[in-house]
């Protein structure tokens, strides 16, 4: 008897981490923008646990300033997208498309934000609405932004792979915190400029020895986070004032 209820117990913690495993590599949806223009919204969605379906995203636009919601909209990423389909996502039918009359809205600078499964579009993006000194990016607080153009934008941490034992020490002396630092080619973007990011004002503290040219690292607290952000091309502006 003991020994069956010995078997019992052992078939049953099996039973539990077998379902747990299951539910540890379940796919987790993933989406992301490709472009905000004048006009138009566009991104994709995706999961791998159901490859040929079409997810539900949902869409936000908000004053960066005010912090108001503007826009809300939920769409069906249903659309053919080639290079998905070549990258072997499923039937390549996971891209959206929105069109925004922009004119609807103040001028400004806006925050275009995405969501699939609870999970949020790691490249939210920004949009400067208006024209004359609106185009240049002024905000209601006094501050100028300049366009720089795109950058390619990493992360990094405080772990020995990503900072070479360096930790929170950056070479300008600062200490490097998440949400605040970058590092740059001084090169191209002085040490000390303050620069935005996706709506997220940073400072440039750091440098890397990968960091040249039209690229930006920025840094975070963990290496889930370093990862969760990868690699991505990003509109950066120089704030001023």
């Amino acid at each position: 008897m003991k020994f069956r209820h010995l078997l019992t117990g052992t078939i049953l913690t099996i039973s539990l981490l077998a379902a747990s495993a299951v539910t540890a590599f379940a796919a987790v949806s993933k989406g992301r923008f490709e472009t905000v223009d004048s006009t138009t919204i566009s991104g994709w969605a995706y999961d791998s646990d159901s490859p040929d379906d079409a997810l539900n995203v949902m869409i936000t636009i908000k004053n960066k300033n005010t912090g108001e919601e503007v826009f809300s909209q939920r769409i069906s990423a249903g659309e053919y997208r080639e290079a998905l389909y070549k990258e072997n996502r499923g039937n390549g039918c996971h891209g959206f498309t929105i069109n925004v009359d922009w004119s609807a809205y103040p001028d400004g600078i806006y925050l275009v934000e995405g969501t699939v499964g609870g999970r949020s579009f790691p490249n939210p993006r920004t949009y400067t609405n208006g024209s004359g000194d609106a185009q240049t990016g002024n905000a209601a607080d006094g501050q100028g932004l300049i366009p720089l153009g795109v950058f390619k934008t990493t992360g990094y941490c405080p772990c020995r792979a990503c900072s070479e034992g360096w930790g929170r020490h950056t070479c300008t002396g600062a200490v490097a915190t998440a949400g605040h630092t970058i590092a740059v080619d001084p090169r191209v973007i002085p040490y000390g400029s303050k620069v935005m990011i996706n709506g997220v004002v940073y400072t440039a503290e750091d440098r890397g020895g990968a960091v040249k040219g039209n690229h930006i690292d920025i840094f975070f607290n963990t290496h889930a986070e370093t990862r969760q952000h990868g690699m991505q091309n990003a509109e950066v502006f120089l704030v001023q004032g």
